[in-house]
C-alpha cells in the first residue's frame, strides 16, 4: 500500500496547499517546492507535495491506490513471536 496520491490544488495559503483528492480534501505542505498555483496537479505523501504533475499523471497514480476507492479502509496486523509464560 502506498501513502502518496495526488490531487488538485485548490488554494494556496500560508505555505499550505488545500489539495482536492477525488473529493476530499487535504492539507499538505508547500515546504519542499515552489511554484505551485491553484489548479495544478500535485503529488502528496505524508502531508507534504513532493512534485508538480499532469492531470493523467494524477489519475493514473490515484488508480493504483485502491484503498481511495474503498468505502472501508481496515488495517489488520499480527503480532508474532510472543514469548510464552
Amino acid at each position: 500500500m502506498t501513502l502518496m496520491v495526488s490531487g488538485k490544488v485548490i488554494n494556496i495559503k500560508n505555505k499550505k496547499a488545500i489539495v482536492d483528492v477525488e473529493g476530499n480534501l487535504i492539507e499538505a505542505s508547500l515546504d519542499f517546492i515552489k511554484d505551485i498555483h491553484p489548479g495544478d496537479y500535485v503529488t502528496v505523501y505524508y502531508g507534504i507535495v513532493l512534485e508538480k504533475i499532469n492531470k493523467y499523471e494524477a489519475e493514473q497514480n490515484n488508480e493504483r491506490c485502491s484503498y481511495i476507492h474503498s468505502s472501508n479502509f481496515e488495517l489488520t496486523f499480527k503480532v508474532l513471536n510472543l514469548k510464552k509464560r
